[in-house]
């Protein structure tokens, strides 16, 4: 009988081929999706006023946030990205200007762009965390790459603290149960293409 690890490793193979799988019309579709989306996230997490709000780079076949960024600069809120500090993340400050302007950019260990901010904030200064998955069930579990970055970063969380975290998916991505670990960290909701499941309120939408 495979043990919890080997059938998460098994599963993080399938779900992450799944995305990859996915053409780049429904990519362009799913990041559509996403924006209207947050219109029934920030109405039943009732979002408000100008937020520190953390979104990432897409990579791997995930869902990309890209259009909901602007939406999201657009209301006035400010922008984060992740970067990676040891074996945890801190976000950097991503404004407009960072897309033209390849000076203000580098790369960590692992080949991904993050903004150069000399001041980065950490985790607990966000007011929502957007943060890309593997796989997701609809009690709010999340399957991450396997690196932790995120469950360090929140472990010490509790329910009702800043940031919220969202998970941002593929509808392919969903499973009927994830095995949780106790590092794991639950996610508050979930957006898709074409759901939004909010753990906190215990409500889901299509």
């Amino acid at each position: 009988m495979p043990s919890a690890v080997d059938f998460r490793q098994t599963l993080r193979r399938q779900l992450r081929q799944a995305r990859r799988h996915l053409s780049a019309t429904d990519q362009s579709l799913a990041a559509e999706a996403l924006v209207d989306a947050y219109q029934a996230l920030s109405s039943v997490l009732n979002i408000s006023g100008d937020k520190r709000i953390a979104l990432y780079l897409t990579n791997d076949g995930e869902i990309s946030p890209h259009l909901l960024c602007e939406h999201l600069w657009s209301l006035g809120h400010n922008i984060y990205l992740p970067v990676v500090k040891e074996q945890s993340l801190d976000f950097a400050h991503y404004t407009q200007q960072h897309i033209d302007d390849d000076t203000l950019w580098r790369e960590n260990r692992f080949g991904i762009k993050e903004p150069v901010d000399v001041s980065p904030k950490s985790g607990f200064e966000m007011d929502l965390v957007f943060l890309p998955l593997v796989g997701f069930d609809d009690q709010g579990g999340r399957l991450g790459m396997g690196g932790g970055f995120y469950d360090r970063t929140f472990a010490n969380k509790s329910k009702q603290a800043k940031p919220v975290l969202i998970g941002l998916a593929h509808d392919c991505q969903q499973v009927a149960s994830l095995p949780m670990e106790s590092w794991d960290i639950p996610l508050d909701a979930i957006m898709t293409p074409t759901q939004l499941i909010s753990i906190t309120n215990q409500t889901q939408t299509d």
